[in-house]
């Protein structure tokens, strides 16, 4: 990966975001630098009242380029920042990695991530994000994203659904 990858990726609204975010940003910008799988790192990540939404999308979608097939340790990340509701539609844990294996495979592996400008509302939060295949199909992917409002998750950011776009063709798809 180069510079200009790590540039690509989203950068949180500056606020008081503590050492929590601090050393996720870390991890996500080491990753990319190295180029290294870092299933440790991920296993590690979990939601937090910290993390801003463009924080959760980016660590997503490099959770799902990084997902090692012996253990899916990268759908296991995406899988703790689903939503509570999420969750019960598409838990447990092996029938969410199942639908990401069969319904988004494009997402696994990809070697490429390039964002569109986040749109925030209150506790709504809608990103585009466009994942290149080694093969260079670049697919499209609206991250739906809402802060929790109660129980364990309590003002944590996390997915309620990610919705595909398709394929960017010369015009790009715009929601």
């Amino acid at each position: 990966m180069t510079i200009r990858h790590i540039a690509s990726l989203p950068i949180p609204r500056p606020a008081r975001r503590g050492r929590k975010l601090a050393a996720a940003l870390l991890m996500i910008a080491v990753t990319v630098l190295t180029n290294t799988p870092a299933t440790a790192d991920l296993q590690d990540i979990r939601p937090d009242r910290e993390h801003s939404p463009e924080l959760v999308i980016s660590i997503i979608v490099k959770s799902l380029q990084m997902n090692d097939p012996e253990n899916d340790a990268g759908i296991a990340t995406v899988y703790r920042f689903a939503s509570p509701a999420n969750r019960l539609s598409t838990g447990p844990l092996a029938r969410f990695s199942q639908m990401i294996k069969r319904g988004y495979p494009n997402m696994l592996n990809h070697v490429r991530a390039r964002y569109t400008p986040i749109e925030v509302s209150d506790d709504r939060a809608v990103q585009t994000v466009w994942l290149s295949t080694a093969r260079g199909q670049e697919n499209g992917y609206a991250f739906h994203l809402s802060r929790q409002a109660s129980g364990e998750f309590d003002g944590m950011w996390m997915t309620d659904a990610v919705i595909p776009l398709g394929r960017n063709t010369a015009e790009e798809i715009r929601i």
